[in-house]
């Protein structure tokens, strides 16, 4: 799994949730901003085994141009906090395209129900075309994997995750609740 950061984020929002993937046995790699996206998602994947992208803000829009480069190729997305409007964020516009559509593959959202700068159901609205997309509300707002719901968040990633490993990818109702 790749984790791509978004605007004012760094590597510490992901220790959490880096550590408890590392338990599960996940290689987990860390793709920070300055770095070409597309030559260091190629050299992160490893013959064989599943390839994920995980982005969060800006760093899911990153995934998604990822997901569309023939030379990366992901295998699954999970996109958190995307932003779905042009709205700045930490002083910062998106510095990528806002997606029109989601890609055909098996994706994990998670969106906190408050969130002020994309609308939970504005982000509802835009996996009713995709196939593969999941959805999960998570409670607070901006920052999920930081927030309330950040336990639930690591949740909802391994069960994602282990999904994908067993290659059991069952329909999930689109917005789900945390237990």
């Amino acid at each position: 799994m790749v984790l791509l950061p978004g605007r004012g984020e760094s590597a510490e929002i992901f220790e959490n949730l880096a550590f408890r993937l590392a338990l599960d046995g996940y290689q987990v790699t860390f793709l920070d901003h300055g770095r070409d996206s597309v030559l260091a998602l190629g050299e992160a994947r490893e013959p064989g085994l599943p390839f994920v992208l995980l982005g969060s803000d800006s760093g899911a829009l990153r995934a998604l141009v990822g997901a569309a480069s023939p030379a990366v190729r992901p295998d699954a997305l999970i996109l958190v906090d995307l932003p779905l409007l042009h709205r700045a964020v930490a002083g910062e516009p998106p510095d990528q395209p806002i997606p029109r559509s989601l890609p055909d593959l098996p994706i994990l959202l998670l969106h906190g129900e408050d969130d002020r700068v994309t609308p939970f159901p504005l982000v509802r609205m835009a996996t009713r075309t995709a196939r593969g997309a999941r959805l999960a509300s998570l409670p607070g707002g901006r920052g999920v994997l930081r927030g309330p719901g950040r336990r639930a968040a690591g949740a909802h990633i391994l069960l994602f995750l282990e999904s994908l490993r067993t290659r059991r990818l069952t329909p999930v109702p689109r917005s789900a609740s945390p237990a």
